[in-house]
């Protein structure tokens, strides 16, 4: 069976098309529309040139899936669940695109990032991170079974918005940043004290957190002190930083730091050490639990 579906996130509109075979998924197609619908996003509401934005990358990634023979199924995470006319966002999608988009709870994005990712994870027992550019969603796991989840009010460029005020964030934004993270764990005393060596992250930022680390530090695995030397050097260096950034991820220039500063605030809060990284996660983890 062949599925296509669309991720509709605050920075990118990711299209993946898969084979589902042998109880395994096989990914064909994996392709990203940058929309910025956080950009188009004022007191709360996605403006009508962000719903625009939206439709043309859902009716190119629909053109790409009739290319594979199938359908596009389509769901939402936190700029759209979060936007105050949201119901307006999804009947006008619908209307224009013949796509309804199924908008995901945090707990629902959490999880379902989890299913399609946590068979990459080589440990039993972890926590898990997917930042994406509105929201983070946090699973702490045992025996690869989540048993807590939190969906943290900022991802990567949520944070770059409401802290950073240049390029790269100062010392004191990146602080700022790690307090915002610390504070959403506190109001959940349920974390208080939860220790997990290992910390899993999915998304396109890590991956371009590790290629970094390479040319910062040499280091060809990521780990949670890679990150904080990495953050320091960008604080004490930041033209030379911001070179090479602009060189190695453009397209993720201004969320890079944000995006390190969360990790590093969530390996503080489980005093994790070790970073894996999982090329899979939500979408496969849709299709999983929602498609099959």
């Amino acid at each position: 069976m062949r599925y296509a579906v669309a991720d509709t996130g605050s920075n990118t509109i990711r299209l993946g098309v898969y084979d589902y075979e042998n109880g395994q998924l096989k990914q064909l197609c994996n392709t990203a529309v940058f929309a910025n619908l956080a950009g188009f996003i004022h007191d709360g509401v996605l403006t009508p040139d962000g719903i625009c934005a939206a439709e043309a990358a859902i009716k190119k990634h629909q053109e790409t899936a009739a290319e594979f023979g199938c359908r596009l199924n389509v769901f939402a995470t936190a700029a759209i669940r979060n936007a105050v006319n949201t119901e307006e966002i999804c009947n006008e999608i619908k209307m224009r695109t013949g796509a309804a988009v199924d908008v995901l709870t945090g707990e629902e994005e959490a999880l379902f990032s989890f299913a399609g990712a946590a068979e990459d994870f080589p440990c039993a027992d972890g926590v898990m991170a997917d930042v994406g550019g509105g929201s983070s969603e946090v699973i702490v796991f045992s025996n690869k079974q989540p048993i807590s989840t939190l969906s943290v009010p900022w991802g990567s460029l949520k944070a770059y918005k409401a802290f950073v005020s240049g390029s790269l964030p100062t010392e004191d934004e990146i602080c700022a940043i790690q307090e915002a993270i610390a504070k959403a764990f506190a109001a959940q005393p349920r974390f208080c004290g939860v220790v997990r060596q290992n910390l899993c992250i999915v998304g396109g930022g890590v991956r371009a957190s590790t290629k970094l680390a390479k040319i910062f530090l040499n280091e060809t695995a990521l780990t949670v002190q890679a990150v904080n030397k990495m953050l320091k050097m960008i604080t004490e260096n930041p033209e030379h930083s911001k070179n090479v950034i602009d060189q190695t991820t453009p397209k993720r220039a201004l969320t890079i730091a944000p995006a390190m500063a969360i990790y590093s605030a969530v390996g503080a809060q489980f005093a994790s050490e070790q970073i894996f990284v999982s090329d899979k996660g939500i979408k496969e983890g849709y299709i999983l639990k929602k498609l099959l």
